[in-house]
């Protein structure tokens, strides 16, 4: 059976696919952090402390876009997972 045109293998490959990018997400929050733990290192002006306040904001709630990312991936294969033991029971098997 399927989750309406899609099989459950391509949601499982679309939750990897989540995972894949939550992953990638992770990456690029961390070389983001260097880069701007480094310009408070170099820059020394007041723009460059709001800059660097301002982004300070935002750190604090950059891991939660990944992990939000991998609460909808485990929320799907959980879906399919029970869509396919609902299936096999309809079918008898």
């Amino acid at each position: 059976m399927a989750l309406g045109s899609m099989t459950y293998q391509d949601a499982r490959d679309r939750a990897e696919d989540l995972n894949n990018a939550a992953t990638k997400m992770d990456e690029e929050f961390n070389k983001l952090r260097n880069e701007m733990n480094t310009l408070e290192e170099v820059l020394k002006s007041k723009g460059a402390d709001e800059l660097y306040s301002s982004y300070k904001t935002l750190e604090a709630k950059l891991n939660g876009f990944p992990n939000k990312v991998r609460d909808f991936r485990n929320f799907l294969l959980t879906a399919v997972k029970q869509y396919e033991a609902d299936d096999a029971e309809l079918s008898g098997e």
